[in-house]
């Protein structure tokens, strides 16, 4: 049993612990269940590095040529990749799932001021990580190449992607020293978020995250990771207050995307 797998039926058995208002999973088998656990996780999980990518490069003033997001999903997905671990590669496909899922929801449209927000569209910012991952490792990231129809020309070129920013992150990062000092704190998600609440905490990707900046950067002041109700479905880094924020209303939104595409999934 993989960590990941473990912490899925840990949350699963503290979910049917919730009081029935609170239990919006109830109506799904015991595996459609521990699947949508998984995925809301671990998109959690990569939102959470992707913030972090906005820390690094704040606090270490790290070069960005482009747009920033871009860079922070690349530094994510970099991260993710150098763990080398089944439990990682699981995360970064359920990204991949997860932001072409975020477009299909939101239309994969744009339009006017879209075209010059600091944001690329879900569905590319989806593809830039499958391309990263099949650049890192073809034979392993096979599949994820066949499911979206990435063309054998562009696996090729994603090689050479993947090589140049290995190269540029790992010449950035390998010395940033050791002990940055971190707060963690969990805000009362409230009676509509309590699910919400219970996966963030219960999976402990916020306090293993927040230990990984405590132990693998060496950054000037403090570092918050707070975990809150936030009004809207959002995760982001403070640069004022040097706060990783992620809100219960986007692992909330995690759970539903996959909830909402399960009939799909059935006829696949």
């Amino acid at each position: 049993m993989t960590r990941l797998t473990a912490l899925i039926a840990a949350l699963f058995l503290s979910i049917v612990a919730l009081p029935a208002q609170a239990q919006d999973l109830s109506g799904l088998s015991k595996q459609e269940r521990a699947d949508t656990l998984r995925f809301a996780v671990n998109n959690g999980l990569f939102t959470l590095y992707h913030e972090v990518a906005h820390l690094l490069i704040d606090k270490l003033g790290l070069p960005v040529l482009g747009k920033e997001e871009d860079a922070a999903d690349n530094i994510a997905t970099w991260i993710l990749l150098n763990k080398n671990t089944p439990d990682a590669n699981q995360t970064l496909e359920d990204a991949v799932d997860g932001w072409v899922l975020t477009g299909q929801h939101y239309g994969d449209y744009f339009e006017g001021l879209d075209y010059v927000s600091g944001y690329s569209p879900d569905r590319h910012r989806a593809m830039q990580i499958a391309c990263l991952m099949i650049g890192a490792d073809g034979s392993a990231f096979r599949s994820v190449a066949r499911a979206y129809n990435i063309p054998q020309e562009r696996q090729q070129s994603c090689f050479y992607d993947f090589e140049m920013m290995n190269q540029t992150l790992d010449g950035l990062l390998a010395d940033t020293g050791t002990g940055t000092r971190v707060d963690v704190t969990y805000h009362d998600g409230g009676t509509r978020l309590r699910l919400a609440e219970r996966v963030l905490r219960g999976s402990g990707i916020f306090d293993s995250v927040a230990e990984e900046v405590r132990k693998g950067y060496r950054l000037d002041g403090r570092v918050k990771f707070t975990a809150k109700r936030c009004g809207e479905s959002n995760a982001f880094y403070d640069t004022n207050t040097t706060e990783v924020i992620f809100c219960y209303e986007l692992m909330e939104e995690f759970l539903q995307l996959y909830v909402d595409d399960l009939p799909h999934r059935s006829r696949k």
